[in-house]
């Protein structure tokens, strides 16, 4: 992830259910981590920079309608 879009999400907090048994993590993005972090193209961004923005863009999109995981709460990034 980093080398296409220049920064990783945080690792998530291991947490366990009530019967002691770890939460399966999906490998992609929180999409509230998503549109904080490339919500908004900042005009003064060279080419790169908006091409990196499109491409997270995209992966949003992509990601929210076509191959939505089961949460609904993240970009899956396989």
């Amino acid at each position: 992830m980093h080398a296409l879009i220049g920064m990783v999400p945080p690792e998530p907090r291991e947490t366990e259910t009530e019967d002691k048994k770890k939460e399966r993590v999906a490998a992609g993005a929180p999409f509230i981590w998503i549109a904080w972090n490339f919500g908004t193209c900042p005009e003064e961004a060279n080419e790169d920079e908006v091409k990196t923005y499109a491409r997270v863009y995209m992966w949003y999109v992509i990601s929210r309608t076509i191959f939505a995981d089961g949460t609904g709460k993240n970009a899956p990034w396989m």
